[in-house]
């Protein structure tokens, strides 16, 4: 297998790139852009429970508890209780979170905007059904070379 059928890599590469399509435009915000996309997930879905964010990014509850301690440090999200569930707590948006609401749900459309105008609607549905079929495969054996 040559170097460049590598599918690690090609996706890593891929995910880079986009990556710097946000950075310029979040960085005056302190935000990275993991921060910035659970942020999104949250104006989404604002008050969900950590484990329904980690779910929702395909991130693991320990990364999203990381993420979202620094954004409580930074002042743009809090956590609080669950009622129904005591051993559970809410994530919700701060009032500076709301007060950059509508800027950086621009950026996300735009920047997103842009990378998804180069597939067809066609093109799109099938890459996500690819995409979803690589995310399910956590058990890949490791002699594959990928």
């Amino acid at each position: 297998m040559l170097f460049q059928d590598c599918l690690c890599f090609q996706l890593a590469s891929i995910s880079r790139s986009m990556a710097r399509h946000y950075r310029g435009r979040i960085a005056p915000y302190g935000l990275t852009h993991t921060q910035f996309f659970l942020l999104i997930a949250l104006y989404e879905e604002e008050g969900a429970p950590l484990s329904a964010l980690a779910e929702k990014t395909h991130l693991d509850r320990p990364t999203v508890t990381g993420l979202v301690d620094r954004l409580e440090r930074d002042g743009w999200a809090m956590r609080q209780p669950d009622l129904n569930d005591r051993r559970s707590y809410r994530v919700f948006l701060t009032p500076k979170a709301q007060d950059h609401r509508e800027a950086l749900i621009h950026i996300h459309k735009d920047v997103s905007g842009r990378l998804l105008e180069r597939f067809g609607e066609e093109e799109w549905t099938r890459f996500r059904t690819l995409l979803e079929r690589l995310r399910g495969e956590e058990n890949v054996d490791d002699s594959s070379g990928s």
